[in-house]
Order: structure tokens, then C-alpha cells, then sequence
């Protein structure tokens, strides 16, 4: 009896390899997918500031201090609130002039002959309309340096959600595509990851000269943005 019961012991882990086998050899299929949405920006961006030279640094720092109160008080004519103005570069340095040293002769210090400082703000324009004005503004009240202007979007979390969505139809789509031509089923989703985060728009670069006084708005094209999701996904065959 004893003998028995260890024969159908050793037989009963044998009966269940077969059902093991059969559900590990189902298939899987490795596809992407990608879901894109456009819309229209409602806010712009924005750096500028003001560039001073001077012969000393006192006069330099005067000079660019005077130039920045008239550029917040433009911001302020324009509707532009405090909370959206913040300084993002500040600095004073030396202008160098370095003399030319004969081949016989010992090095030469360089020269002191001024100072440069700058002051730059960046600035988000909430009313789209009023961007061309602003930048008008900037310039006339003395701001010679603008630079980064890019259009965007307050509130992207409903967006890239719209944009996931239909990365995962396409991978979806996709991958029951391929099945049916395989001539097998989609039985379940095993893995997805997503590969790429929605693309910020390009800034748009610009320069202004302080002697090149703006008097006319500036024509602007804000165009629409769009936020593109890839998606990669492991889908397990029901052969």
C-alpha cells in the first residue's frame, strides 16, 4: 500500500506540467503607440532686462537701476502683475582690455576701462492680446536685451491626459492589427511604460537694440502647441 501511494505521489506534479507548459508558451507582442493633441497657448513668456555700461560701477548700476524702475512701471501700465515679474539674473562685471605683449617683453596685466551690469526679469503675459504691446513697451522704456519669448499653456494636466489616452488606443489598435494577421487574440495588457513627455514649444529668440526705439506694437503669432506622448506596450497572446 505504501509502495502505491508514493507512485501516484510522484505522478500528480507530473499531470500538471502540461497545463504549466501550455500558459507559458503564449506569445507576446511589443508595440508602440503615439497620441498627439493640439491647442491654443494662453499665456507668453518672456525674459528681458536692461544692459548698462559705464566708465565706474556706481555709475553703471545708477544708470541700469533708473532704466529698470521705468521697465516695472512700464510692466504695470500694461496690466502685468507682480507676481508674474521675477528677476532671474543679476550681475556687475569688469570690461577688460588686454594689451597686445611683444614676444620679448613680460606679460601686461589686463586693463579696467568700465563696467557692464545687467538686470534680467522674466515676465508671463496672461492676455495674449497684449504681447505685441508689451514687448513695444519693454523696449521704449530702455530694456535692451529680450530674449526666449515661447507661447504656453496655464494648465497642461487635462492635455497630456488627452494625449496618453490616445497614445494607448493607438498602441491598442496596433497590437489587435498585428494579432488578427497573426491569426490569434489579444488576451491581456502585461507591461506599458511611457517613453517620451509632452514636447514644451520652442522658444522663439529676440533681440532689441537700445538705440533702435520700437514706437509701433509688435506683430506677434502665437500659432497652437502641441504635446505628443509615446507609449510602450507588452501585450500577451491568446494563441
Amino acid at each position: 500500500m505504501r509502495k502505491q501511494f508514493l507512485a501516484l505521489a510522484a505522478i500528480v506534479p507530473l499531470m500538471t506540467l502540461p497545463a504549466l507548459a501550455a500558459e507559458s508558451t503564449n506569445g507576446t507582442l511589443t508595440i508602440s503607440g503615439t497620441g498627439s493633441v493640439s491647442k491654443a497657448p494662453d499665456m507668453a513668456i518672456l525674459s528681458a532686462g536692461v544692459e548698462s555700461r559705464e566708465k565706474t560701477a556706481k555709475a553703471a548700476l545708477a544708470d541700469n537701476n533708473a532704466k529698470m524702475e521705468a521697465l516695472f512701471a512700464e510692466l504695470d501700465k500694461a496690466g502685468i502683475a507682480k507676481k508674474d515679474i521675477q528677476t532671474n539674473n543679476f550681475n556687475i562685471n569688469p570690461q577688460l582690455v588686454y594689451p597686445r605683449n611683444d614676444n620679448n617683453s613680460e606679460p601686461k596685466p589686463p586693463r579696467i576701462v568700465g563696467y557692464q551690469v545687467n538686470n534680467r526679469v522674466t515676465v508671463s503675459i496672461k492676455a495674449l492680446d497684449s504681447v505685441g504691446s508689451v514687448l513695444t513697451a519693454l523696449v521704449n522704456a530702455g530694456a535692451n536685451n529680450i530674449s526666449g519669448l515661447r507661447f504656453d499653456i496655464s494648465n497642461k494636466d487635462g492635455i497630456e491626459d488627452e494625449a496618453r489616452k490616445a497614445a494607448i488606443a493607438d498602441a491598442r489598435a496596433k497590437a489587435e492589427l498585428y494579432a488578427a494577421e497573426l491569426g490569434v487574440g489579444i488576451k491581456r495588457l502585461k507591461s506599458l511604460s511611457e517613453g517620451s513627455a509632452p514636447q514644451a514649444p520652442r522658444p522663439m529668440m529676440m533681440r532689441a537694440m537700445a538705440n533702435e526705439a520700437m514706437v509701433s506694437k509688435v506683430p506677434v503669432a502665437e500659432g497652437s502647441l502641441d504635446f505628443d506622448v509615446t507609449v510602450s506596450t507588452t501585450w500577451e497572446l491568446d494563441n
